[in-house]
């Protein structure tokens, strides 16, 4: 009987030992599963996030690319829309209208004046750069500004610019006395006093009167009926129109034009060789020129 009770508890012990370590394994086992279970996952929600992330950020681009998308329509002209219309997008000063009813005279008139350039007056400029020096060119431009004082005074005055009025008077008297005679200009190099180049037809200009049909006058070149006008009244302001006898004035005046002719030298012969036709573009420049400084000076 003792070695069947003896027996039968080693049994029972045994049965024990047993279901604990299988509950011990079976632990272990549900531990490492949740484990793995959730290593598995992190991975997948990272993945998760990362998508809905990027499908947000194809959203967008896709928002923003359909921004630049041009439909059909509008690759084509409307109605409204003139290929060979004029760019309004940028609004600048007012074209002037040209006006040439003397179009045969005026284009006669440009190659007399032509022919007078290449075969009297760039000879005539090259013989007299040969033979004076530059600072007596210089001086002789001076004078001639100085001494024509009373158009650029006037014309100032005519256009209540008293500022400049007075300091052509200023100028005046500085260069005839200091500059001896204008051939100096110390009103400029040390006064800093700037001449006001105006003339009659900058004058009828600002007081609104129009161009007028376009002329070329020989010898004097390109002009306007208004521009005629005005050099007309310049001429009488003019002191070298008084001189006495009048070939003196003319003789003085020649001076004059191949001394400016000669500070130009090779403009004209750039300015024909560079368009078609010198021309129509001498007229358009001309008038672009002169509309320029009526404003600029308003």
């Amino acid at each position: 009987l003792t070695f069947v009770l003896l027996a039968t508890f080693i049994a029972a012990c045994s049965n024990q030992s047993a279901t604990t370590a299988t509950d011990t394994t079976t632990a272990e086992i549900t531990t490492e599963l949740v484990t793995t279970d959730t290593r598995v996952e992190e991975p997948l929600l990272l993945a998760n996030d990362n998508a809905r992330h990027i499908s947000d950020d194809v959203k967008q681009t896709t928002s923003a690319d359909s921004d630049l998308l041009i439909s059909d329509d509008d690759l084509f002209l409307t109605e409204d829309d003139d290929l060979f219309g004029e760019d309004n997008s940028a609004v600048g000063p007012p074209v002037p209208v040209i006006s040439d009813p003397f179009y045969y005279f005026n284009v006669a008139m440009f190659h007399v004046n032509d022919k007078l350039y290449f075969w009297v007056l760039r000879p005539v400029a090259e013989g007299y750069k040969a033979i004076t020096p530059e600072m007596l060119r210089f001086g002789i431009r001076n004078f001639f500004k100085n001494i024509t004082m009373p158009i650029r005074f006037t014309n100032s005055v005519l256009q209540a610019d008293m500022p400049s009025a007075a300091t052509e008077l200023g100028r005046f008297a500085v260069n005839s006395t200091v500059g001896v005679l204008g051939l100096g200009d110390p009103a400029l190099h040390h006064l800093d006093w700037h001449e006001n180049d105006q003339d009659l037809g900058i004058t009828l200009g600002k007081y609104g009167i129009g161009n007028g049909p376009y002329i070329v006058w020989p010898v004097f070149g390109p002009s306007t009926l208004r521009d005629t006008v005005g050099r007309t009244g310049d001429y009488f302001l003019s002191p070298l129109t008084y001189l006495r006898p009048e070939r003196l004035s003319f003789a003085v005046q020649a001076v004059d034009k191949v001394n400016v002719t000669y500070f130009s030298l090779g403009d004209y012969e750039a300015f024909t060789n560079a368009y078609l036709d010198p021309y129509e573009r001498m007229k358009e420049f001309y008038v672009e020129y002169r509309a320029q400084r009526i404003a600029s000076d308003e």
